[in-house]
């Protein structure tokens, strides 16, 4: 093991930070904290008031190329940062489990391209195998740098698009979920470009083929058991579970704007599977919410399908849960599942849809009082940074869609 210790945290978008510090300091550190400048972070604090600090979780590290890694606390003023989406869910966790006993149990399939010189790197398809997988030496090495992380996985396999591979990361408690899955993005772009190549998780990156998903599964636990599961339902699934899916129901457009934050992200919505309709059911990966087959009662749970990896996987899981604890709390009922293919029955023209496109999303976190205000100060600049980038987009920046249609008028 290296005498160098990694402190990590993210910004608002989810993008990781690093401070290296020596080993010698890290009593240091985990006491007095390392004071950083909160102004230059993305979403975090303005120049005159950007004097922030990291102080180190100590309960779990992970090892990138032999560096203990932890992330951090933001502390500001000698008080959690109440702008740091890590400090947001790690407080929403508590908050649930002080009141009704409940621990978040999740799981991600987080999907990316593999590219060479911008372009897929293969022309292959679902589970192929090499040589139609030309990735199948990289998602080894994927695999080898996640075990030596201590990041349990539990598949990865070349997906429906050319040069598109998934990688899962095994269920574990909600916090951890969050710090795996940026560290897990991390360490695939690191090991596509140690040969020569980029991995994308850019929601939508081409026209016409998959875009990249990140499904997360999620149940609520409380004193070893699994609340989500129920052996006399026709889905083995609990009330409680069904009053979880209406809650994030009842919230979803709202919830949109966090697990779809870019401008990108709405291209991908109604192809290839990836949701549009607001349904749930068992037999279509097309449904916003998935109820997958599991073997016994530590598998009930349910998948939410319609995020990608440009979300802030803090923020989403903080997200989600609110949604699905208002549903518990208020007693809500789901809409009744499908199991139908919903374009054959033309009962797609009767469900509602997920907003259209990022500004639409906005609207309706705006709007959603539960929502800004368990995100607080972290949800406000959420949203001010995203309204500016719809602006710029909306207003200001020419596409090359825009070149190839209107240049010659």
């Amino acid at each position: 093991m290296k005498s160098i210790i990694s402190l990590r945290f993210s910004d608002i978008n989810g993008v990781l930070k690093e401070i290296l510090i020596s080993e010698n300091e890290f009593k240091k550190a985990c006491s007095n904290g390392v004071w950083f400048d909160g102004s230059s972070i993305e979403g975090f604090a303005r120049r005159f008031e950007s004097d922030m600090m990291l102080i180190p979780d100590t309960s779990f590290y992970y090892t990138i190329n032999g560096i203990k890694t932890y992330f951090c606390d933001v502390y500001k003023a000698g008080k959690p940062f109440e702008g740091d989406p890590r400090t947001v869910l790690k407080k929403i966790l508590k908050d649930v489990h002080e009141k009704h006993g409940f621990k978040l149990v999740a799981a991600g399939e987080l999907e990316f391209y593999i590219l060479r010189d911008h372009e897929p790197i293969d022309g292959g398809s679902y589970f192929d195998v090499s040589p139609r997988d030309k990735a199948n030496l990289i998602k080894i090495a994927i695999a080898e740098k996640l075990s030596e992380a201590r990041i349990a996985w539990s598949m990865g396999h070349h997906e429906v698009g050319p040069g598109q591979n998934e990688v899962d990361i095994l269920h574990d408690e909600g916090l951890r979920i969050a710090d795996k899955t940026l560290l897990t993005k991390n360490i695939i772009k690191l090991v596509c470009e140690a040969e020569g190549l980029k991995a994308s998780f850019m929601p939508k990156p081409f026209y016409g083929k998959p875009g990249n998903g990140f499904h997360i599964h999620l149940s609520l636990w409380r004193d070893g058991e699994n609340l989500f599961y129920d052996e006399g339902d026709q889905y083995r699934l609990s009330d409680l579970a069904k009053n979880f899916i209406a809650g994030i129901f009842e919230h979803v457009d709202a919830i949109t704007a966090i697990a779809n934050p870019t401008v990108n992200s709405y291209k991908r919505f109604g192809e290839f599977e990836a949701p549009k309709y607001v349904y749930w059911g068992m037999k279509n990966r097309d449904a916003l919410i998935r109820i997958p087959e599991f073997a016994d009662m530590d598998g009930a749970r349910i998948e939410y399908r319609a995020s990608d990896p440009s979300a802030n996987p803090y923020l989403l899981l903080a997200a989600l849960l609110v949604a699905g604890l208002d549903g518990i709390e208020r007693n809500l009922e789901p809409p009744k599942s499908i199991e139908e293919d919903i374009y054959e029955s033309g009962l797609y023209r009767r469900l509602p849809t997920l907003p259209p496109n990022l500004e639409k999303a906005l609207d309706s976190f705006e709007r959603d009082s539960l929502l800004r205000d368990v995100l607080g100060v972290a949800g406000e600049n959420f949203l001010k940074l995203k309204r500016e980038e719809w602006s710029e987009y909306a207003s200001r920046r020419i596409t090359d869609w825009e070149y190839e249609r209107y240049f010659e008028v």
